[in-house]
């Protein structure tokens, strides 16, 4: 991803977007790209998206960026009034690997129940203990009424 904006990007590219393949395109910030993968337009959580290509909320901005954001004292959501500012000076990366929404209850349990990647050494690991007995996710699971 970082490789793609420093190198690759088209120059007039401001702003690199992480996009991703999503099964729920009515409930994502979905992108059109031309053949470049310019961002071409961007349709915030519609019923009828033209595609399945979802904006993945991560980004690399150029700092021309951060000095127009700066400026604008009104902005507060970026997915709503920078990108729509920025359209066609937006470059697309494709993250065809893990990238999930977890906008909602039920999509983030979806993502608690992905398949973990192999360790060597799992309960040597100190990230994933403690992810794997934080308490959060009975919580997460009692909200959803539903039970591990």
């Amino acid at each position: 991803f970082l490789r793609f904006h420093e190198s690759d990007r088209p120059s007039s590219a401001v702003i690199t977007m992480m996009t991703y393949k999503t099964d729920t395109p009515n409930q994502c910030g979905i992108v059109e790209v031309d053949k470049d993968g310019v961002v071409i337009g961007f349709h915030e959580k519609v019923d009828n998206p033209p595609s399945n290509l979802a904006n993945g909320a991560v980004y690399l901005i150029e700092p021309e960026v951060m000095k127009w954001i700066y400026k604008q004292t009104s902005v507060t959501d970026f997915s709503t009034q920078v990108i729509p500012n920025y359209i066609g000076r937006i470059s697309s990366w494709e993250n065809t690997h893990i990238h999930r929404d977890i906008g909602t209850i039920e999509s983030l349990l979806k993502a608690q129940k992905d398949p973990l990647p192999e360790s060597c050494w799992p309960d040597h690991d100190d990230w994933f203990r403690s992810y794997r007995d934080n308490p959060i996710h009975s919580v997460i699971s009692s909200l959803s009424g539903k039970s591990e």
